[in-house]
């Protein structure tokens, strides 16, 4: 019996499968899955008069309701504050940041930063010193654009940090409101 055991165990531990060989016959075609919903493949949204206050130094932006969850699970949001305006040509332009953005000041690190789900962006603010000793600068009337993009956009190759003028061209996304007196932020 052991010696009949030994030569069963020799004889299938010698076989394998080869992928190196022709291709089978092609199955039968599926069933047709449902036709999607026509749409645009990124949205923006834009809010001025945002404030962080105290004691949490935090904001909670709702994504819009008649965005009726278009959004899925696996969409990524990217959030932009409106840092500055610069003039290139003769022409004013906007400069936006893209979030955690990290500012060194005399006192310290100052860090803007996110979280989301597919109702709402949650902005808060971090610092190496109390928070209530920041300026309104710092926390008073930015103006935030909150991008959702599809979770393919994220798949091989993926910028870590694109700038609004990346994913505004890259998703054809429509211009906003027109230039407007912005508030200088820190360097």
């Amino acid at each position: 019996m052991t010696i009949l055991g030994l030569g069963l165990l020799f004889s299938f531990s010698s076989c394998t499968i080869n992928s190196d060989g022709d291709p089978g016959p092609v199955g039968p075609r599926g069933v047709e899955g449902p036709q999607g919903e026509p749409g645009e493949e990124a949205y923006v949204f834009e809010y001025e008069n945002v404030s962080f206050t105290g004691p949490n130094y935090e904001v909670v932006l709702p994504i819009a309701e008649d965005f009726d969850l278009v959004s899925l699970d696996s969409d990524v949001t990217l959030v932009y504050f409106l840092w500055d305006t610069d003039q290139v040509n003769g022409e004013i332009v906007e400069v936006w940041r893209p979030l955690p953005q990290n500012i060194l000041t005399t006192d310290g690190l100052i860090q803007y930063n996110f979280d989301w789900t597919i109702y709402d962006v949650k902005l808060f603010m971090d610092a190496e010193y109390p928070l209530d000793l920041l300026t309104a600068i710092d926390t008073d009337d930015w103006i935030v654009r909150v991008v959702v993009v599809p979770g393919q956009f994220w798949n091989g190759g993926r910028k870590e940090h694109p700038t609004y003028e990346e994913v505004k061209e890259m998703y054809n996304l429509p211009d906003q409101l027109p230039s407007r007196e912005v508030i200088p932020r820190r360097e």
